[in-house]
């Protein structure tokens, strides 16, 4: 995942609620990477939706890339 891919929300891994009642329904572009730990390898996303709202700090396992930016 890259900065200027565009995502989908897809949940939460194994929640009870599907991702229509957790999350936006529209697609979404990352406008920002967040890395942390030692090696940098945990990472947040910021995602701005496209129905006007925006994500912040999300996890990976939360959202799929549906296209990358080249």
């Amino acid at each position: 995942m890259r900065v200027g891919d565009v995502v989908k929300w897809i949940g939460f891994p194994g929640a009870s609620l599907p991702p229509e009642k957790t999350g936006p329904s529209c697609v979404g572009i990352v406008v920002s990477l967040h890395h942390f730990g030692i090696k940098g390898d945990d990472i947040r996303a910021d995602v701005s939706w496209g129905d006007g709202s925006f994500g912040n700090m999300l996890y990976p396992q939360t959202i799929e890339v549906v296209s990358e930016i080249d």
